[in-house]
């Protein structure tokens, strides 16, 4: 090949193919150094051509970025778009649809003949507004290029000595065709070239599933790579987009399965020849989304969340923990139900932040002030400049991404800055949307290695040079594929015109011409199919029973005995015991609640105690059920505070009744939402209804009780047991009429405990038992109160009948009360002092307890399999 010759190839990955097949063949004749010819893909070559000699005369080329920007505006400025069924995928198909028509010479005017066919027509108008918007701007559109350059061909003088090498090119469209005569006709050096063939041989295999399936084609190249490690293999597997991790972890094992032990690093390289994932996955290009997505309309408690918790936001150790905390509290606060420029602003969020973290409230409120002070539409080059500065004011440590990383971030910040004559004036959010559109495409890939293991997602894109080959997924439900016509243009006018992929008869014979052509170029192929996808058994695909079948065992390098040994040994398991200290403090931490859960699940109580760890709050859209709770008993301690007797409680007239009770509904919610009160006002108002209701229903319950007078609300008690000493609160304590004996309730907003669970061997739910040995004074009556609007009632054991409506849970048989407080105290201690020792077990009646959030820590479901493990 002379100086200027340029290899043209169908697209990226052929191109990249081709490049690397044209160096291996220079680097096996033994050269240190050759000439490089040029390989560029059909659209970067006929974009250069435009370029040298039609960009004057024509108009601006749009990017594909631009391109795709309007195709969305022209869409949906459209009155009629809405109407239709899944619009949002319209750009892309439009895009596609337009490109047809140019690439086959076919007159808009031709798609008039359809007026019976809603898309089609759709499409026609979506069309006429696109083109009108490119004359009206003087724009080119990308699609034009092929076909403007055939009908000026004759025109387009080559330089002299100029060579075009059309490389492994797939089936030319018309205007292509057209293009390729007219360069020749003006003087210009076309050649056609193909790879020879040079198959030596091909079988087939049949896997369990399709992770079976990527092990064994790892495990396969992993044997040709340890037989010749110059080799270069391909492996196609289909859907590897959607599976890269999946992909990358089984590949991993295979060929290092014993790096968790010995630390080995990398030595054979494994190249996704789609491109590099897209930058919007690179962490701290994630992170600096989330930031931006923070002051927008979108910017709820969850977008918060992931800004606080991002280590590309804090310089040191303390800063991130500090974060952290801060985290988790702001998981109650009410403010987590607004925007978060709504809740800094006036929902009390920055007052709580700075009573925390007062540099961190400092520092949002400079970006707040920045955003604010910014007008609510502008140009995407504006907002660049602005997300610039804000991630500045932010502190992102953008250095701590890779050099790659930070080129794909400015790249995409410049190219959202191109969209600016597209688009115009757009509102922050709209602009961040397309800034992640950009940053979400498969980015280009850099250098890659001469040999190694490269995988693809399609045969189609098999191209030269391959020493083996393994094409997976060949089911007779994905291949041959099945026929993909243009949603947008009739099929008719598919079928007239001869495009691919319009007919089944045309899949069938594209199928067999991509997988005929795949296993000529490469001399040791594979193919392959699962015997079962997404859960449904399949068959292999008919283009492939022909060739022989082989079985696994002769196709994949079995893994050396002594790294078989080190994975799978049950030797190389060690259990060690590592049992739960014991304390020596005086006070246990978390009170009453530690003990209850410990008499439920030792392992779990020590878990919440002592190691501190509890789950995080579910941030949803409304009061969760445990602010609810909180916010009922605010109210109803407000409402009895005055300690009344009940003959007070009767004799409220009914004004005086609803006065109260909205007194204290108002005032609990008022202290409770603070300053997002006004921002949260539909949920205000359903909560006001709700307490409302519930203190209504509280008081009508009262009057239906014997006599009695309030002696306390939430009133503290500290009370050794044992040894130690534990913290707890009534909520409230009655003293009976007449003879002056206590009743001692505790409210419950959720699933009330069942009385019954205080008179087992182990007892449940000790507040209410803890209490009656507590408190001072003749206690009689230990109740459960019920507040929810539909089940208000009394639950418990009360010693002389008629106290409170309903019936008390019996005693056991031949049990006094003064004997079951005396069990209780006895009981109580037991638990003290199981705890103090460092009881830590899981009962195996009681398992729920121990999982859930907790099963990494309890590894319940391991001791479970284990003890289910025949000997």
């Amino acid at each position: 090949m002379v100086d200027a010759t340029t290899v043209v190839a169908s697209g990226g990955i052929a191109a990249r193919q081709l490049e690397g097949c044209l160096a291996r063949q220079r680097d096996l004749e033994g050269r240190s150094a050759w000439l490089t010819p040029v390989v560029q893909t059909r659209v970067a070559w006929a974009t250069e051509l435009w370029d040298r000699y039609l960009e004057d005369r024509r108009g601006l080329l749009l990017s594909s970025g631009q391109a795709d920007a309007l195709w969305r505006r022209v869409i949906e400025d459209c009155d009629d778009t809405h109407g239709l069924l899944g619009y949002r995928h319209g750009p892309a198909l439009a895009r596609a649809a337009s490109r047809q028509l140019r690439d086959w010479n076919i007159d808009l005017a031709a798609l008039r003949a359809f007026r019976d066919d809603a898309d089609c027509q759709a499409f026609f108008r979506w069309e006429r507004a696109y083109r009108s918007a490119l004359i009206e701007s003087g724009w080119v559109d990308p699609a034009d290029v092929e076909s403007t350059l055939g009908t000026n061909a004759r025109t387009l003088s080559p330089e002299p000595g100029e060579a075009i090498v059309w490389a492994d090119m797939l089936p030319l469209t018309p205007a292509q065709m057209r293009l390729s005569r007219g360069l020749q006709e003006a003087g210009h050096r076309l050649v056609t070239w193909r790879p020879p063939r040079v198959n030596q041989g091909c079988a087939r295999v049949q896997l369990p599933d399709a992770p079976a399936e990527v092990r064994a084609a790892a495990r396969w190249a992993a044997g040709k790579l340890a037989r010749n490690s110059r080799q270069c293999v391909a492996i196609v597997i289909s859907g590897i987009d959607g599976r890269r991790g999946e992909v990358e972890r089984i590949f991993d094992d295979v060929l290092h399965p014993e790096r968790a032990r010995l630390g080995v690093e990398d030595n054979v390289p494994i190249v996704n020849l789609g491109g590099r994932p897209p930058a919007v996955d690179n962490p701290p290009i994630g992170a600096a989304l989330t930031a931006l997505e923070l002051f927008t309309e979108t910017g709820g408690f969850q977008v918060f969340s992931r800004w606080l918790r991002s280590p590309f936001f804090v310089s040191t150790t303390g800063e991130a923990e500090a974060r952290c905390r801060l985290e988790v509290q702001l998981r109650s606060h009410v403010a987590s139900q607004l925007n978060f420029l709504e809740a800094f602003g006036s929902g009390g969020l920055e007052a709580r932040i700075h009573a925390e973290i007062p540099s961190l409230a400092e520092v949002l409120a400079t970006g707040a002030n920045l955003m604010n002070s910014h007008p609510g539409r502008a140009t995407p080059t504006h907002w660049a400049g602005v997300w610039r500065r804000l991630l500045g004011r932010l502190g992102w440590q953008g250095s701590a991404a890779d050099t790659m990383a930070l080129e794909d971030w400015e790249a995409g910040l410049n190219e959202l800055a191109l969209l600016t004559p597209i688009l115009g004036r757009l509102t922050c959010g709209d602009t961040l949307a397309e800034l992640e559109r950009i940053l979400a495409r498969p980015q280009r890939l850099g250098p890659i290695p001469l040999e190694g293991i490269f995988l693809l997602a399609n045969p189609e894109d098999v191209g030269p040079g391959y020493d083996a080959l393994w094409v997976g997924g060949l089911t007779d439900a994905l291949w041959p594929r099945a026929p993909q016509p243009s949603p947008l243009l009739p099929l008719a006018l598919q079928r007239a015109h001869r495009m691919p992929m319009a007919l089944p008869s045309d899949a069938l014979e594209h199928a067999r011409l991509t997988l005929r052509r795949a296993i000529d170029r490469v001399p040791d192929v594979v193919l392959s199919s699962p015997g079962i996808v997404h859960d449904y058994p399949a068959q292999p695909s008919p283009l492939i029973v022909s060739y022989p079948e082989a079985r696994v065992s002769e196709l994949v390098q079995r893994l050396p005995k002594g790294i078989r040994q080190a994975i799978s040994s049950p030797h190389r398991v060690e259990i060690r015991a590592d049992p739960v200290p014991a304390i020596s403090s005086r006070r246990l931490r978390g009170g009453i609640r530690t003990l209850s859960l410990h008499s439920l699940c030792p392992l779990r109580a020590f878990i919440e105690s002592r190691l501190q760890a509890t789950p995080l709050e579910t941030v949803r859209a409304g009061l969760s059920a445990r602010q609810r709770g909180i916010l009922t008993h605010k109210s109803v301690q407000r409402l009895f505070r005055e300690l009344p007797a009940q003959r007070d409680l009767a004799s409220w007239s009914h004004g005086t009744r609803s006065q109260r009770i909205d007194t204290c509904a108002r005032n609990s919610i008022r202290e409770f939402f603070g300053p997002a009160a006004d921002s949260l006002r539909a949920i205000v108002d359903l909560e006001t209804t709700r307490l409302r209701s519930v203190l209504t229903g509280t008081l009508e319950l009262e009057l239906t009780r014997a006599a009695f007078q309030v002696k306390a609300v939430e009133m503290p008690v500290e009370v050794s047991v044992g040894g130690m000493e534990l913290v707890g609160r009534i909520d409230r304590i009655d003293k009976l009429v007449p003879d002056g004996t206590l009743a001692i309730i505790d409210y419950k907003t959720g699933s009330p405990s069942r009385p019954g669970d205080w008179l087992r061997e182990r007892p449940r739910n000790l507040q209410l038992p803890l209490y009656a040995l507590a408190v001072e004074g003749d206690v009689r009556a230990v109740v459960i109160s019920t507040l929810h609007p539909r089940n208000l009632g009394y639950k418990g054991i009360w010693t002389t009948p008629g106290l409170f409506p309903g019936r008390s849970t019996r005693l056991p048989d031949e049990r006094t009360w003064p004997l079951q407080l005396s069990r209780w105290g006895e009981q109580l201690e037991l638990l003290i002092q199981e705890f103090a020792q460092g009881d830590g077990r899981i009962f195996k009646a009681e398992l729920k307890a121990a999982g859930g959030a907790f099963a990494a820590l309890t590894r319940v479901h391991e001791l479970v399999a284990r003890q289910r493990k025949p000997s």
